[in-house]
C-alpha cells in the first residue's frame, strides 16, 4: 500500500550532488475537492504531491519549488500558481516540470502548446509522473494525443454539466447557490439517490418574507429597508472563507428582484419550481411594481427630466428629443423639446423646438385616437380567459398531487389523534408528530393557493383591466406625472 505524504515540505528535496532541478504543478479543478476531508488540500493535493516526488527520484532530480493551484480549472491558462512557476523557471536554473498527468496542467491545445513553449524557451522538460511523456518523438506524440483527449474530456464534460443543468431546471429545480433566505441541501429519495436542492432558512426567510411585505406597501425606500433589515440582525450565510456580514444596499435592491415566488430562472427562461414558495405572488408582484414606480420617479426628478422624455421622437429623423430650457432676459424659462439631429447637424432634419405643453396636449389627445373599440374588448377577453383555461389545465397534475398529499397528511393527522385518545401513544410523541404534519401541510397549503393564485387573482381582475384599457384617455388625464411615463411605457414604443 502506498503512503501519502501530508506535510507539504515532504515534496521538496534537496538535488542530490551534481543532480538537476524539478519544479512540480498540482492541481484540482474544484474548491470542493481542495477542501474535501475538511483538510485544506483535500485528497488529491498530497497523491499528486508523492506521485510527482518519486518521479523526481527517478530522474536523479530535486523538487525545489511547488505550485497549487486548488479549485482552479484548466480551461483558462491564466491561473495564479501557474504564472507565478512560469515566472520562477525563467529566473532559476530548472530542469525538469513534472505534473502528475498532462491534464493537471491544461485541458485545451492551444493554452498547452503555449505553456510548453514557455518551458522549453527556459530549458524545462515537460514531465509526466503518471504518462510516458517526454522530449522524444514517441513522447511528442504521445504528449499530443494526451492533450488533445484531455480537450475533448473538458469540452464534453462542460456540454453534459450544461444539459444536466438545464434539465434540472426544467424540472423545477435550482442550480447552483440558493439566494438568501433558501438553503442548500443533500436529500435522499426511495432508491438512495442523492438529491440536491433547497429548503426555507429558518433564521433568515421570515426577515426576507417581512422586507417583501413592507417594501410592497410602497412606504419604504430600499435604503430604508436595508437599514431595518440590518438592524434586525440579517447577515449572509457565512462561508469557510468569509463571515457573515450585513447585506449591502445593492444587494437588497437585487433580493427584491429575485423570483422568491417559488421560481426558478435558468439562462434567461423562468420554470416552476419544486421548492416552497417564500413570498406571495401577489406580494412579489406589487414590489415589482413599486420598485419600477420609484426608478421612473427619479428619471423624471433628474436634471433636465421630464415623464416623457424617452418617449416622444422626431417625426422627420426619427431622433429621441431631448429637453431645452431656455430663460429669456426678464429671468422666464421656457421648457422645449428639441431634435438633437438638428441641433448637432448630424441630420438634415429642420424640426423647429417645440414646447413641451403643446407635445404634453398632443399626447393627451393621441390617447383619444387609440382606445380599444368594445369588439376588440370582448375579443381580448375572450382570447385571454381562453389562455387562462389553458394554462390552468396545465396545473391540474401538479394540482391533483398536492391536493392528494394535503388528504393524506390530514388523515395522518386524524389517525395520530385517534392513537393518543386510545393510549397508543405518549403526549410527546403526539406533540412531534403533530408539528411535523403541521409544518408539511403549511408547505402543501401555500403551494396550493400559489396554484390558485396565479391565474384566479389574474382573471377576477381581468375585465376591469380590459374597462380600463377602454377608457384609457381619461385615466391618462387624470395621472401624475410618474403613472403617466408607466402608461407610455406600457402603450407605446415611441411616439
Amino acid at each position: 500500500m502506498t503512503t501519502v505524504a501530508t506535510d507539504p515540505t515532504a515534496s521538496l528535496i534537496e538535488p542530490p550532488k551534481g543532480g538537476a532541478a524539478a519544479v512540480s504543478y498540482l492541481r484540482v479543478s474544484t474548491r470542493e475537492q481542495a477542501e474535501k476531508g475538511g483538510t485544506d488540500e483535500g485528497f488529491s493535493i498530497p497523491a499528486q504531491r508523492e506521485a510527482t516526488r518519486r518521479k523526481a527520484e527517478q530522474l536523479g532530480a530535486g523538487i525545489v519549488e511547488e505550485f497549487i493551484d486548488a479549485g482552479a480549472s484548466a480551461k483558462s491558462a491564466d491561473r495564479p500558481e501557474l504564472m507565478r512557476m512560469i515566472q520562477y523557471v525563467k529566473a532559476n536554473k530548472v530542469s525538469y516540470c513534472i505534473v502528475h498527468k498532462v491534464d493537471r496542467l491544461a485541458r485545451n491545445r492551444a493554452d498547452d502548446v503555449s505553456i510548453h513553449l514557455a518551458l522549453q524557451q527556459c530549458g524545462v522538460m515537460l514531465v509526466s509522473a503518471t504518462e510516458n511523456i517526454d522530449e522524444t518523438p514517441s513522447g511528442m506524440l504521445l504528449h499530443g494525443i494526451m492533450s488533445t483527449i484531455a480537450e475533448f474530456y473538458s469540452r464534453n464534460l462542460a456540454t453534459e454539466v450544461a444539459k444536466g443543468m438545464n434539465q434540472k431546471a426544467i424540472g423545477g429545480g435550482t442550480n447552483g447557490k440558493a439566494p438568501i433566505g433558501y438553503l442548500n441541501i443533500r436529500t435522499r429519495d426511495e432508491l438512495g439517490r442523492e438529491l440536491r436542492t433547497i429548503e426555507l432558512d429558518p433564521e433568515r426567510a421570515p426577515m426576507i418574507e417581512w422586507a417583501f411585505k413592507a417594501y410592497a406597501s410602497g412606504d419604504w425606500s430600499v435604503r430604508q429597508l436595508h437599514d431595518e433589515l440590518t438592524s434586525r440582525g440579517l447577515r449572509s450565510l457565512p462561508t469557510p472563507k468569509r463571515p457573515a456580514k450585513p447585506l449591502a444596499v445593492s444587494s437588497v435592491h437585487r433580493m427584491l428582484t429575485n423570483p422568491y415566488k417559488g421560481d426558478v430562472i435558468y439562462r434567461g427562461t423562468r420554470y416552476k419550481g419544486n421548492h416552497p414558495a417564500l413570498v406571495a405572488t401577489e406580494v412579489w408582484y406589487q414590489v415589482q411594481s413599486v420598485l419600477t414606480a420609484h426608478q421612473c420617479a427619479v428619471e423624471a426628478t433628474q436634471v433636465h427630466g421630464h415623464y416623457l422624455k424617452g418617449t416622444v421622437h422626431c417625426g422627420q429623423c426619427g431622433s429621441r428629443l431631448i429637453v431645452s430650457n431656455a430663460k429669456n432676459r426678464h429671468g422666464n424659462v421656457y421648457c422645449y423639446f428639441v431634435c438633437p439631429g438638428r441641433h448637432s447637424k448630424r441630420t438634415d432634419c429642420t424640426r423647429q423646438a417645440m414646447l413641451i405643453d403643446d407635445v404634453e396636449k398632443l399626447v393627451e389627445d393621441y390617447y383619444k385616437r387609440v382606445q380599444i373599440t368594445p369588439a376588440q374588448q370582448d375579443a381580448l377577453a375572450g382570447m385571454l380567459h381562453h389562455e387562462f383555461d389553458r394554462l390552468m389545465a396545465a396545473e391540474t397534475d401538479e394540482l391533483e398531487r398536492l391536493t392528494a398529499n394535503r388528504d393524506r397528511l390530514e388523515g395522518e393527522q386524524d389517525r395520530l389523534m385517534q392513537a393518543h385518545y386510545a393510549d397508543a401513544i405518549p403526549l410527546t410523541v403526539l406533540k412531534r408528530e403533530q408539528d411535523r404534519i403541521t409544518a408539511e401541510l403549511d408547505k402543501v397549503t401555500r403551494r396550493i393557493n400559489a396554484h390558485y393564485g396565479d391565474y384566479a387573482d389574474a382573471r377576477a381582475h381581468l375585465d376591469d383591466a380590459l374597462g380600463l384599457l377602454a377608457n384609457c384617455s381619461d385615466i391618462y388625464a387624470r395621472c401624475d406625472d410618474t403613472n403617466r411615463r408607466l402608461c407610455n411605457q406600457a402603450f407605446f414604443t415611441k411616439v
